[in-house]
């Protein structure tokens, strides 16, 4: 009683076990569709939050070398040891002019007390010169030794900003120290791109938040200070008067990597610094650098959020279309089977007639509950399509910032190391007076500058075309520049070089900078290739062959393997065991980019082995139009 036959659900459970399966199903989707949206933003704020660490490390290392460069100087050093009213003003005008040069918020002496003896803003109002700052950690540490970094409220200014320190040292004894005041507020500013979906902030080591993208946000806590950290920022004097509270907050889950889902006050937009509402965010963290710094990159989930609503709403009305077909189904059938016995009761006399009619009806109902499946089953396939189209593109965006980024690491890698070794050797110079070697080291320390800049000029590639990928530029005069380098790196002196050129220097289409990073990539490679123990041998051999010419790089490593060979200039494949298996892509870039090429092959033993780069550039017209007037002459 009260139930369908056997093995059937009583009916009292249906409508119960469909509301409950449409519950499920709506909870299950929404839960599976925001924990991918959730992965998906968590990989990418990874990505960002190492590209804004990587700039801030960046732009705060920038500024190292001034108070050290200042702290070598004889003159500071003989104002420190017999100070003097003459002294004092040679000084400023010196910390005037490096200041300028640096473009820091300030240079300034102090003496072993910690009182300032002159400074690059003794003109202003609110001039350091004559104020102690002993009580400040950048002050002890740098007279202890070392090396002063500490941020903070300036005590005359009351701007807040970044302090370097380093001792001034004369015959093994500390007399005073040089400091560097740098205002971060421009990197502050630059994350506060109209549009811009996210927040950031920094957190010192105590917890306190020093740079953030909103100004309410700044000088509070997210946690309550600790009784040593609080008496450690009163007697630095590093907040002033700040009270710094406890910004409100809600944290909702952690991750194992750090990130958390926390609840904030969103910031209103427009002019008012006020926060109106509350919302959920990701939050990602990444530490910077020696002072155990971290900063903080959010975004809101609200896409996140309304991406698992929408799917959860899919999700209910696709299992109430469904469930509606199949009562609409059940509905027809029994109609079908009441008119069935009507007819047979009827009339027995149209029994055959009836159940032909029964079949073709069945035959019917079948085709159409095919034909609706295959509708449904291609309005999924279409919006699972646009679903992977999406994420496709937005892999490649990803993809395209990590391979540009990783790029440029890579190549300004050696310049750099290069700048290091000729501006250490020009401070050489200038302290033994030879002014000639200093200048030219100089001259050499703007040219890889200039690589640095051309360098970080291929970023532009992903607008536009270069303009200047195919110039008149010397091959000899590229190489000389590209071996300058070479010899400053480690365990230069284990190379020797074999030259071969023609009579006349050959004039090529390429960028003179790309041509250089070219030379550098290839021979840098063919040194890392052969074993440390071992001399590098390297053979630059320079041919023509009439409107082009062939430049062959051979070394006497033990080659590339021949399962490599086809992948050599593929992005992201190296044979090393630390490489990044990009010098080779970008350096085919750059000769692809000035209509050239660039190949490679193995030599047989017959010929000596090794490996043997191949590079062909075009000539340039109007040097072989000068040949020709000469010839003819």
């Amino acid at each position: 009683m009260g139930s369908d036959p056997a093995g059937q659900t009583p009916r009292p459970f249906v409508p119960l076990l469909a509301v409950g399966s449409l519950a499920v199903l709506t909870w299950a989707s929404y839960a599976w569709v925001k924990q991918r949206q959730l992965d998906e933003l968590h990989r990418t704020l990874d990505s960002r939050a190492e590209l804004y660490a990587a700039s801030i490390g960046g732009a705060l290392n920038k500024y190292e070398f001034l108070p050290l460069a200042v702290a070598q100087s004889d003159a500071v050093a003989q104002l420190l040891e017999q100070p003097s009213a003459d002294k004092v003003t040679q000084i400023n005008a010196y910390l005037v002019d490096m200041n300028r040069r640096a473009g820091a918020f300030a240079v300034y002496v102090l003496d072993d007390k910690g009182t300032t003896l002159a400074s690059s803003n003794w003109q202003d109002r609110s001039s350091y010169v004559g104020v102690n700052y002993g009580f400040r950690p950048y002050f002890k540490n740098a007279i202890a030794g070392g090396i002063g970094r500490f941020y903070g409220i300036g005590f005359s200014t009351f701007e807040a900003g970044y302090f370097i320190s380093q001792p001034v040292q004369r015959d093994g004894r500390i007399i005073g120290i040089v400091a560097a005041k740098v205002n971060l507020d421009w990197i502050e500013q630059s994350w506060r791109t109209p549009g811009a979906g996210e927040q950031i902030w920094v957190k010192d080591a105590n917890g306190v938040i020093i740079l953030a993208t909103t100004p309410a946000f700044k000088f509070k806590t997210l946690a309550p200070l600790s009784p040593d950290a609080k008496k450690d920022i009163s007697e630095q004097r590093q907040f002033l008067q700040e009270n710094l509270p406890i910004l409100p907050h809600r944290v909702s889950r952690q991750f194992a990597d750090g990130a958390s889902v926390m609840t904030l006050e969103r910031p209103q937009t427009g002019d008012t610094p006020a926060l109106s509402g509350s919302a959920d965010y990701l939050a990602v963290n990444r530490a910077l650098g020696p002072l155990q710094w971290q900063i903080t990159v959010l975004a809101e989930l609200d896409q996140v959020n309304e991406a698992a609503r929408n799917a959860a709403i899919a999700a209910a009305l696709g299992w109430a279309l469904l469930l509606l077909a199949l009562m609409y189904a059940r509905q027809r059938r029994r109609r079908i089977a009441d008119k069935l016995n009507a007819q047979q009761t009827l009339a027995r006399a149209y029994e055959q007639l009836e159940i032909k009619v029964e079949q073709r009806t069945a035959d019917l109902v079948h085709a159409n509950g095919r034909l609706q499946a295959e509708v449904t089953e291609r309005e999924r396939a279409e919006q699972t399509l646009r679903y992977a189209q999406a994420e496709l593109v937005q892999s490649g965006k990803l993809a395209a910032i990590g391979q540009m980024a990783a790029g440029v690491t890579h190549e300004l890698n050696q310049p750099l190391a290069a700048l290091q070794t000729f501006s250490d050797n020009a401070k050489v110079f200038l302290a033994r007076g030879q002014i000639d070697d200093a200048l030219d080291n100089l001259s050499t320390i703007s040219d890889l500058v200039k690589r640095l800049g051309y360098v970080t000029s291929q970023l532009k590639g992903f607008a536009r075309r270069s303009d200047d990928a195919r110039k008149p530029v010397s091959v000899r005069q590229a190489f000389a520049q590209t071996m300058l380098q070479i010899r400053t790196r480690k365990n230069s002196q284990r190379l020797t070089l074999h030259e071969s050129w023609l009579e006349d220097d050959i004039i090529v289409l390429c960028n003179a900078i790309g041509l250089e990073q070219v030379f550098t990539n290839l021979i840098t490679n063919a040194m890392d290739a052969v074993p440390e123990n071992e001399p590098v041998q390297i053979w630059f051999q320079v041919r023509r062959e009439g409107s082009l010419a062939v430049l062959h790089i051979t070394d006497n490593g033990p080659g590339i393997p021949l399962a490599s060979l086809d992948k050599i200039f593929d992005p992201f494949y190296t044979t090393k065991e630390h490489g990044l298996g990009l010098g080779l892509s970008i350096s085919a870039g750059i000769l692809r980019a000035a209509g050239s090429a660039l190949a490679v092959r193995n030599r047989s033993a017959q010929e000596g082995g090794g490996a043997q780069f191949t590079i062909t550039l075009s000539c340039d017209p109007g040097e072989r139009d000068k040949e020709t007037s000469d010839a003819r002459e």
